[in-house]
């Protein structure tokens, strides 16, 4: 089985990693930080905007593989400090709606850019 790296232009352009990687029948997709994807800039808004802007750049990438967030089977959340978390969940659960996935949500020092959010997610293909 092959790996199949996947990449949109409605995604932030990736570093030195891919947006993410198709196997089998599963898709990770790499942290996402608020980035820009038509200015490749950090949008350094609120923890509300940012989570909107990471989410909706994973739906992109999720979209270019060929799933969507419905089949997201587990999410990573990283945040400069959980007094953040109840306003990344109000957005969170607007794309997450009845049926969410598995997820852990950690406070962590030292996200890229000064940002305070980033998101991973593990996805069926």
């Amino acid at each position: 089985m092959d790996k199949e790296i996947i990449y949109t232009e409605n995604a932030p352009e990736p570093g030195n990693y891919s947006q993410a990687v198709k196997f089998g029948d599963l898709i990770f997709v790499s942290g996402q930080t608020a980035d820009d994807p038509e200015t490749g800039k950090p949008v350094h808004g609120t923890v509300a905007e940012q989570t909107e802007l990471i989410l909706t750049n994973t739906k992109n990438i999720l979209e270019a593989a060929g799933s969507s967030m419905e089949k997201v089977l587990k999410v990573n959340v990283y945040i400069s400090d959980m007094k953040y978390k109840k306003e990344m969940d109000e957005v969170y659960k607007t794309f997450f709606g009845n049926n969410p996935p598995a997820r852990i949500a950690m406070a962590v020092k030292g996200l890229d850019a000064g940002l305070d959010v980033e998101i991973d997610v593990i996805a069926k293909a």
